[in-house]
């Protein structure tokens, strides 16, 4: 993943996307579509992770797949990342788009 690519997530993001604290030195930029499934290098599809809300802690994205899934975090491998939720700190749902934008969503989406 190119620099240029990686500052767009975190100028998006900004902080965690999953418990919301401010980023600091110890970052992920994490594939929501993981990259064995074919997740793209796209801003849909990445987020700025923490390292404990990455794969430290017991409560990861990676050591917890299903609520990943359910809160966005984590794409199935046939959804399209544009298409899917990401549920935020605040307790909103958005889309990201690859233009780098957020479209906020009202709702349950159909996926979850």
């Amino acid at each position: 993943m190119d620099k240029a690519l990686r500052q767009k997530v975190f100028d998006r993001d900004e902080s965690c996307v999953k418990c919301g604290k401010f980023l600091y030195d110890s970052v992920a930029v994490h594939h929501r579509k993981l990259r064995k499934h074919g997740g793209p290098n796209t801003l849909s599809n990445l987020i700025a992770l923490c390292s404990n809300c990455h794969n430290i802690s017991p409560g990861s994205v990676h050591q917890n797949p299903r609520d990943s899934y359910e809160s966005g975090y984590m794409v199935p491998s046939w959804a399209d990342p544009e298409e899917w939720p990401l549920l935020l700190p605040d307790g909103s749902q958005v889309l990201l788009k690859n233009d780098g934008t957020t479209l906020e969503i009202r709702g349950k989406h159909n996926g979850w």
